[in-house]
């Protein structure tokens, strides 16, 4: 028992290792954030919008509900904190047991290959040299080393390499990704976030702040007053812009820093963040005769609406707009199809009714102000500056080519530029043994290219180089003649092809003069 034990521990740990650096469970992690980031889209969360708009949207029960499952802030709850850890295990893992261990190969010397192996390649061409066989393995180096390739010889065999580094493409993608990990669980640990709606001359604190439930960061101990708020609007009365005038508070009272914020600007101070979120009217005080009374503000459109009973049957109706304008005064009964105006009132413009004077005393707006600290920002944009990086060495193709001349038998030389293998076989027997140039290699990426340069190297090659700048040997009836012939008479078959070769350099008479001269 004890040795099959010990023999199944090592495979168990290593059963353990391969599931961790599975890329399986990296897409169904990746998809359960993908999921919870999506659910956190479609709820409001009440770091940014606050409860109040969750509860508007879903109505009291099933916002209680998502608060309770933790989907109102899904960014600090305990499931993403744990999807985020394993997803950091399983990159940790992903990278150092199958992404890492590549770069050792960046330092590994490849070997010079002879041109039996270089023949196997996909992509391979050959060239009968004619002349000049070491000026052409160097003009094979020039040319590869024009087009950005890093050379390498040795004696009569040659090694080039274009797009090295950018087999670094996923370690530095993957060196990214753990980056974003790391920004994500700094943020997630340490950061806060809230949304807090602030009347006027009032202050912001952080302590309804929302964080993750094992929160280890710490709150500031400064305020924020609103000095002044305001809104701008488009000519048909729909919002432009709100603009709020905020005074850094230190905990002693003093004044830090003083600023006005609108949308996309916020107020940036030891690292939290302060936007502008929202804009409208909380509330007014009206003077009724000498006593002040608070009437709540609704939003009634463009509009905001304060209601004041007077009895069972009639309602007083307060319509404020946000341009300053005077507050008109309705008052609706049910035997009344619609409200009828009764008075406009302002600061400067009281309103008599019967035996009560009604005097506007303050209108009274409310600013919604969105904070964040976030702690990993930089972290996270590093990061993507890793992974943009990675992605870019992606595209570069790697591409590798062989050289290799060697001396090949006239039997087994190849035809370099397509001219006939009879006209060949008698050259190289007439020359003895030539020397031949082997190339061809393998591009990772951007293949037909990678055939392209091969195709225009071999042509290079061919034309500086290669039998093409011989003058060929034609292949007419003549030619086959039996071998019993040939030794009879030799000279007159030299002649015969003298004569042919003069006649088609001529352009007179090609082949029926030559029919009819023999």
């Amino acid at each position: 028992m004890n040795i099959e034990s010990d023999k199944n521990e090592p495979k168990t740990k290593t059963s353990v290792k391969n599931v961790l650096a599975s890329v399986k469970l990296t897409i169904f992690l990746m998809s359960l954030t993908a999921l919870t980031v999506l659910a956190g889209a479609w709820c409001p969360q009440e770091s940014a919008s606050g409860k109040e708009k969750v509860v508007e949207q879903f109505g009291p029960d099933a916002a209680s509900l998502l608060s309770q499952l933790g989907i109102t802030d899904i960014y600090h709850s305990p499931w993403f904190l744990s999807l985020i850890a394993m997803l950091t295990l399983n990159m940790i893992a992903c990278s150092f047991m199958r992404v890492f261990p590549r770069v050792k190969l960046l330092s590994k010397p490849l070997p010079f290959l002879a041109g039996k192996d270089i023949g196997k390649f996909p992509v391979n061409a050959s060239v009968v040299l004619a002349k000049e066989e070491k000026s052409a393995l160097a003009s094979v180096a020039l040319k590869l080393a024009s087009k950005g390739f890093k050379v390498s010889t040795s004696e009569e065999k040659l090694l080039a390499e274009y797009g090295k580094y950018g087999r670094l493409a996923a370690t530095v993608t993957h060196i990214g990704l753990l980056t974003l990990l790391v920004g994500v669980t700094i943020t997630s640990w340490t950061g806060f976030s809230g949304f807090q709606p602030v009347l006027l001359n009032s202050h912001l604190d952080f302590h309804e702040s929302e964080h993750s439930k094992l929160w280890v960061g710490k709150l500031p101990d400064w305020t924020v007053r609103v000095d002044a708020t305001r809104r701008e609007d488009h000519p048909t009365g729909e919002p432009k812009q709100w603009f709020s005038k905020l005074t850094v508070l230190g905990k002693d009272g003093k004044e830090l820093v003083t600023q006005e914020i609108s949308v996309n600007t916020p107020l940036s101070y030891k690292g939290v963040d302060i936007y502008q979120s929202s804009w409208g009217l909380d509330h007014i005080v009206l003077n009724f005769n000498g006593n002040e009374r608070r009437l709540d503000l609704r939003p009634m459109g463009k509009l905001y609406a304060a209601f004041l009973p007077l009895d069972k049957d009639t309602m007083m109706l307060f319509s404020v707009r946000c341009d300053g304008s005077p507050i008109k005064v309705f008052a609706k009964r049910p035997d009344w199809e619609a409200p009828r105006i009764i008075s406009e009132i302002s600061k400067d413009k009281p309103a008599k009714l019967g035996p009560v004077s009604i005097m506007l005393v303050k209108t009274m707006p409310v600013t919604g102000l969105q904070y964040k600290c976030d702690p990993g920002l930089p972290v996270t944009y590093a990061a993507f500056a890793f992974i943009i990086i990675g992605v870019l060495m992606a595209a570069i193709p790697h591409r590798h080519v062989w050289v290799s001349l060697e001396t090949a038998s006239p039997a087994a030389k190849p035809s370099g530029d397509g001219s006939d293998e009879i006209a060949t076989g008698m050259q190289s027997a007439e020359k003895g043994n030539q020397k031949v140039l082997y190339f061809g290699g393998r591009s990772v990426k951007a293949k037909v290219g990678f055939e392209r340069l091969v195709k225009d190297l071999e042509r290079q090659i061919a034309a500086e180089f290669g039998e093409s700048n011989i003058v060929p040997v034609l292949k007419t009836h003549i030619d086959v003649e039996s071998d019993s012939q040939k030794q009879v008479n030799p000279e007159k078959a030299g002649s015969k092809k003298e004569q042919v070769l003069a006649g088609t350099a001529s352009g007179a008479g090609n082949t029926e003069n030559a029919q009819g001269e023999s």
